[in-house]
């Protein structure tokens, strides 16, 4: 998702020995629903087979019912963390007297109903039979999903974290079929409610889903539209997804649709209420499946939606504003959520961070943006881990400043550490690897390891399970012209704070050019030694911040000047180097400088000397 807005009270470090991984139970749901437009309710009917692969038996089954979360006075969870905001939850509706829910109507398995209770946004279903690893069970649901009108402000989803409803007779359907819960290796049944921060978890599945809508409506959605047929006033479109961990649709009578081939082999579908979406969708999804691997599905859609923008979903990006950055970013989704999965309440990193830095690189790379687009480099400590729960950040603020800002800029921060080949390399092996499935941080970390050859556990634990700082700088430093001519420059740096990374450390020399060193950053102090041909000008450290450092104002150093008198025996003047222009002012004026600049300052230096010299 794309957040538009980024205090904290307290933060929790999160151990990812704990994180447990998905155990891949084999999942195939068979939908029907239709949309009752004169209602807007959606009536559902839906058919899961669910074969056991968690190694244990099984007596119950869990699932998610979303649209619970939005039911008038229920005081659900989201609710609760609404009111925590200041927000109160009759103000998530345009009108007083509209609500959401989900109503299940029926649950049977073999004929036979089954008991289930609804617990937020949580249904317990008990089986009559005990279902043992490796059984397969057919269940059938019949379901209501009652949509809303929700207010103007959530056509962004990051605004009220509303993501389904319906404005201008266009809807957005996502989270609303019942779906099984996640089962956990360690912890189990993974029984997350749904919370006004912090996104999903599912499992890989197969689905058959046949939508019943107005004959006049345009459908998008996951997965590849077989055929649609119009019986009537209705259209009857049938669709298969294989292999995505969700389903999500929109529809309406006043899409405008543009179909390109892609040369990946995959179909790109625009859906658009005026928007201009399709260059740009092409471009990043290309740039995408070059850099980190094809896209994994036969159909990509990309809509405008008036309910729930910003939004990512398997095979679908639901668009409010159209900006670049939004389109591109829920188009990486695709690869960082939709293709490699994660539990995004427990590591949301995992898909944020990587879509945020993914949308950066192709904005540097694919639209030669300067370095300093990067989110993160001005960066300010939010002062909670990213791997903190996403339920646990004390407001949506503190929520992109660790996961979107500074997830992102530890993976910049990756690149610089292992190198940008290495870096590479990583991302296309971690997304060939984990392809239509659940991965976790420690996956990441295993990959990066394996790749880089270097042992990387310090670097994701400090930059991810703490909030600890790092601050370098250059306090002193000296030169001098030694008897063979060359000049030999000594500085020292500081490390402080509980933080470490490797830094680059530059000098700027006097005929422009510079020399650089790679320090480790292990020790707390250190002297760095240079020798060049031309004198020095500036020193600075990590000029590309590729470190997410916060206090910056002590980064650099002017080196002492040349003593006045070594200009008469044809020695350089020391003059402040111009990174931008990439001139020094010894022996040509750099861009911006007044030509008599350094002959000027020359000048006053001889003069300074002389009249030094008179009045001692």
């Amino acid at each position: 998702m794309l957040k538009r807005t980024l205090s904290v009270s307290f933060w929790l470090i999160v151990v990812w020995s704990f994180v447990s991984s998905a155990l891949p139970n084999e999942i195939e749901y068979t939908i029907s629903a239709q949309l009752d437009i004169a209602k807007n309710i959606i009536i559902g009917s839906e058919v899961v087979r669910f074969t056991n692969r968690t190694g244990t038996t099984l007596t119950e089954l869990y699932f998610h019912v979303v649209p619970n979360a939005f039911k008038r006075s229920a005081n659900t969870k989201y609710q609760q963390e609404l009111q925590r905001a200041g927000i109160p939850p009759t103000t998530i509706y345009a009108f007083s007297d509209d609500d959401a829910f989900m109503e299940i109507k029926s649950i049977t398995a073999n004929g036979q109903a089954l008991a289930f209770t609804i617990d937020d946004t949580l249904m317990r279903v008990v089986l009559k039979d005990p279902l043992a690893d490796g059984q397969t069970l057919t269940l059938q649901i019949e379901f209501i999903n009652d949509l809303m009108q929700p207010a103007p402000q959530a056509l962004w989803a990051a605004t009220l974290a509303v993501r389904s409803g319906h404005r201008n007779s266009t809807y957005t359907v996502a989270l609303w079929y019942p779906k099984v819960v996640v089962y956990d290796a360690d912890e189990g049944w993974n029984l997350d409610q749904y919370s006004y921060i912090g996104e999903f978890y599912g499992d890989f599945a197969n689905y058959d889903v046949t939508l019943t809508v107005p004959a006049n409506f345009v459908v998008g959605c996951t997965g590849v539209i077989l055929n649609e047929t119009v019986q009537g006033t209705q259209k009857i479109v049938k669709v298969r997804a294989e292999r995505v961990r969700d389903f999500a649709w929109v529809a309406g009578p006043f899409y405008r649709v543009e179909e390109t081939k892609l040369s990946t082999g995959a179909l790109l579908r625009v859906l658009s209420l005026g928007l201009s979406m399709t260059a740009v969708s092409v471009d990043a999804v290309h740039f995408f499946s070059e850099r980190f691997g094809p896209y994994a599905y036969p159909m990509i859609t990309v809509a405008q939606v008036t309910v729930g923008g910003g939004m990512e979903y398997p095979g679908i990006i639901m668009i409010a504003g159209g900006s670049t950055e939004e389109i591109v970013h829920e188009l990486a989704h695709q690869w960082w959520y939709g293709a490699v999965g994660n539990d995004e309440m427990d590591e949301a990193w995992l898909d944020e961070a990587f879509a945020t830095f993914s949308e950066e690189l192709y904005k540097i790379e694919r639209q030669k943006a300067p370095i300093s687009s990067r989110s993160s480099y001005r960066f300010r400590e939010p002062g909670i881990p990213v791997l903190t729960r996403a339920d646990r950040f004390p407001s949506w603020r503190s929520y992109g400043q660790a996961v979107y800002i500074k997830g992102s800029g530890v993976l910049w921060m990756l690149r610089w550490v292992i190198g940008a080949a290495n870096f590479d390399r990583l991302l296309r092996e971690y997304y060939a690897r984990f392809t239509y499935k659940n991965a976790t941080t420690q996956d990441f970390v295993a990959v990066a390891e394996e790749v880089s050859a270097q042992e990387l556990d310090w670097f994701f634990d400090i930059w991810l399970r703490t909030a600890k700082t790092l601050d370098f700088s250059l306090p002193t430093g000296s030169w001098r012209r030694t008897e063979d001519g060359q000049f030999e420059t000594k500085l020292t740096i500081l490390r402080q704070g509980e933080a470490l990374a490797p830094v680059r450390v530059v000098l700027y020399l006097c005929d422009g050019s510079t020399m650089e060193t790679r320090w480790d950053g292990q020790q707390a102090t250190a002297e760095l030694l240079f020798k060049s041909k031309s004198a020095p000008a500036q020193a600075e450290v990590d000029p590309d911040r590729d470190v997410l450092e916060e206090n910056r104002a002590n980064n650099s150093l002017s080196l002492p000047a040349s003593s006045a008198l070594d200009m008469l025996f044809d020695r350089p003047i020391h003059c402040s180097y111009d990174r931008l222009a990439g001139e020094l002012c010894a022996g040509r004026t750099p861009r911006g400088w007044p030509a008599t600049s350094c002959a000027s300052r020359a000048m006053r230096l001889l003069q300074n000397a002389i009249a030094g010299a008179a009045a001692r």
